[in-house]
């Protein structure tokens, strides 16, 4: 089903288009929270807490962002609300390390995989959970710099500069930390 059908469906109350929305985005929704959160079941909470809202703020969606870009950032802002109130701060998840270790170390760290991942997310807890979610969604994700402006509701020129101080912070953590030249 076209996802404007599905849109237009939920905003009429079906209950059916809503579970082809839970189908096609809820694993992504589930793992954006994860890696923000590194809770499952904090993460499993804010998967519910956005599938039940969906209904009353799928009303106010205007159509102006992809369908998946406006679960992000329902899914970004739930995170970042849970992280503040906890004063805790999420690291990525181990399992896709390379791809914003390689970002961040660029072709040199091809040839280098002797990083040790452990050292890398504490590199990665030096960004606030905001700018880690940031760089896991362009790197791992591979959602563009549009997009991000959409789901952090910055300038493109804001998102760019973040995410390259965000390399740079990691880089210069692990060059620091294991010599790499």
């Amino acid at each position: 089903m076209d996802e404007k059908v599905i849109i237009k469906k939920i905003q009429q109350g079906s209950r059916e288009a809503l579970g082809m929305l839970w189908k096609s985005h809820s694993t992504n929704v589930l793992n954006l929270a994860f890696r923000m959160l590194k809770n499952r079941d904090e993460a499993e909470d804010v998967l519910m807490d956005i599938f039940v809202s969906v209904p009353g703020k799928i009303q106010k969606f205007r159509g102006d962002s992809a369908l998946n870009t406006w679960l992000y950032r329902l899914t970004v802002n739930e995170c970042l609300m849970r992280l503040r109130s906890k004063k805790r701060h999420a690291e990525l998840e181990e399992e896709h390390i390379d791809l914003v270790t390689d970002s961040a170390l660029g072709s040199k760290h091809e040839e280098q995989k002797d990083y040790d991942p452990e050292l890398l997310e504490i590199g990665l807890s030096k960004l606030s959970a905001e700018t880690r979610s940031m760089l896991w969604l362009k790197d791992a994700e591979d959602l563009g710099i549009k997009d991000l402006s959409e789901i952090y509701n910055m300038p493109e020129g804001t998102i760019k500069a973040r995410l390259s101080r965000a390399r740079t912070v990691v880089k210069n953590f692990l060059q620091e930390n294991l010599n790499y030249a």
